[in-house]
């Protein structure tokens, strides 16, 4: 492992995203995204993706003459055309029609399609909480790496969920996970480092338990978290995300482009019930009620977002580990676009 400094990666990201066209804003949000997911320990969602989307852009999978576009639109919602641009750009669009439609008509709600990878989709949830809205996010990944719960291969992407609120005191309310028992970037992340996954996170081709990190591109699949309660909610982010958006949905087995997105957010104005400020006041009074609760002998509370923050705290100030193998490619990508990286690791 190296360890990199935050403020070097992004500059690095920015940098590499820029010599290949993509606008300085949009690169300092996009690699921004990715930095942070690194920050919040969600390393399978950070730097490694530097290399895989500068693939897709030489590929033509990633877009970088075209903007999302709203092709049907209501006071309290809209319908946007990603036109398989970059995802993170698509994602902040939809995130800024959800809030300033939920500001003006206290509930919105928001469907992308034709939409490329988003990223930690908890950034986009996260993003409206601090602008004083609720918001509910459904993702499908119709790319079929999933199983359902007593099924035999993959029939569903990791399909993620995320929901944030906005909170005033110290401790944040976040959650994001994919249904699948992991994301499938930690399996590219353990790969990198050469390291084994546990048993209980896939099956392979034959429906064996094993730990190879390379078992998805050997025909295994993973499992979704739960067991038949997970299921649902795979399945909850499946009929939002794809079917009501009108996105690739992930029995079709079609896996070109990689990774392709439908996303669903459902965003809240509590200016519409008990108002913003009682319900942060609340908010607060409950996640300190839930934190201060008595832990097992041994064990410790966290509420859904403090972990993100602790690891965040500690890898700003330490700096962020990269497995060899990813900052190797990082390198190889610097080289290619003659960019320098001599000074990265001082």
């Amino acid at each position: 492992m190296i360890t990199v400094q935050a403020g070097k990666l992004i500059q690095l990201g920015i940098e590499i995203f820029k010599t290949q066209g993509v606008g300085d804003d949009d690169a300092k949000f996009l690699v921004n995204s990715l930095v942070e997911a690194n920050l919040a320990g969600h390393d399978s969602h950070g730097a490694h993706y530097f290399v895989r989307y500068s693939e897709r852009i030489k590929e033509g999978n990633i877009r970088l003459d075209v903007e999302p576009k709203v092709i049907k639109e209501t006071p309290g919602t809209a319908y946007i055309d990603g036109q398989w641009g970059m995802g993170q750009l698509t994602a902040r669009r939809m995130t800024e029609i959800a809030v300033e439609k939920a500001k003006e008509n206290m509930v919105a709600a928001i469907g992308t399609f034709n939409t490329n990878h988003i990223g930690r989709i908890g950034y986009y949830t996260e993003m409206a909480a601090k602008q004083g809205i609720i918001t509910t996010l459904y993702v499908n990944v119709g790319h079929p790496i999933v199983s359902v719960y007593n099924g035999h291969g993959p029939v569903f992407g990791t399909n993620p969920y995320s929901a944030s609120v906005p909170v005033g005191g110290d401790i944040p309310f976040l959650v994001d996970y994919a249904t699948s028992v992991v994301a499938a970037g930690k399996l590219s992340v353990a790969r990198a480092a050469k390291t084994k996954i546990p048993t209980h996170w896939t099956l392979d081709k034959d429906g064996n338990a094993n730990d190879s990190p390379t078992v998805l591109s050997e025909g295994g699949w993973l499992l979704p978290f739960g067991l038949y309660k997970g299921m649902g909610l795979q399945m909850v982010s499946e009929l939002l995300g794809a079917v009501l958006t009108g996105s690739r949905v992930g029995p079709s087995g079609i896996t070109s482009p990689p990774s392709p997105n439908g996303v669903f957010m459902v965003a809240v104005n509590p200016e519409a019930f008990i108002g913003l400020d009682e319900f942060v006041k609340n908010t607060d009074s409950l996640l300190k009620q839930v934190k201060n609760w008595q832990p097992l002998e041994g064990e410790r509370i966290m509420i859904p977002g403090e972990p993100e923050k602790e690891t965040k705290a500690y890898r700003l100030a330490n700096g962020v580990k990269l497995p060899d193998d990813t900052w190797t490619e990082i390198v190889a990508l610097c080289k290619g676009l003659n960019i320098p990286t001599e000074d990265m690791l001082r």
